[in-house]
């Protein structure tokens, strides 16, 4: 039993290296953050269901990767989607079921967003509150048409070009 004496002494000596091991670890230059995608206007498989997880990730990632190829090296980038109105609407009363989405130009992709550009320092660099939309959307021809969340990846691919406008164009693109 003498042992466990010695545990909140040890404690007290690794704390702090856990700490610096902590503050050591590289931090994302991208991080996207959902708030409460449950009340989101439209981001699921059917016209009633929960929040589809898997538009999220696709979105995420997307996002991750487009964003990142603009940054500058040290600098990060913190967005919060607040909703999501995906291009398209379900209309039952044209579809034997409720998960078939319409696409019309009725039905344009809307994001509402926030976000943050910080530098190496952690200075904000620029900030605000942002809605996507975009009322051509069926007419961009470049979209991948297999990818369900290809008119929001676009809205967001042209806010990033217009927010980094005169910087280099994206790496890897």
């Amino acid at each position: 039993m003498r042992h466990i004496r010695y545990i909140p002494v040890l404690l007290i000596f690794l704390y702090p290296g856990i700490g610096m091991l902590a503050a050591e670890l590289p931090r994302q230059p991208v991080q996207i953050d959902y708030i409460q995608p449950e009340r989101f206007t439209d981001i699921a498989s059917t016209e009633h269901g929960p929040p589809n997880q898997s538009y999220l990730d696709q979105l995420s990632k997307h996002i991750m990767k487009k964003a990142a190829s603009y940054l500058a090296e040290d600098e990060q980038l913190s967005i919060a989607i607040t909703d999501i109105d995906m291009a398209g609407g379900f209309e039952p009363w044209n579809t034997p079921g409720n998960d078939i989405r319409m696409i019309r130009h009725i039905y344009p992709p809307r994001i509402s967003l926030n976000y943050q550009l910080k530098n190496a320092e952690g200075n904000v660099l620029e900030q605000g509150d942002v809605r996507l939309t975009d009322l051509n959307y069926q007419f961009n021809s470049t979209l991948n048409s297999a990818d369900t969340m290809r008119y929001e990846k676009a809205l967001v691919d042209d806010w990033l070009a217009k927010l980094f406008a005169g910087r280099p164009a994206p790496r890897g693109d």
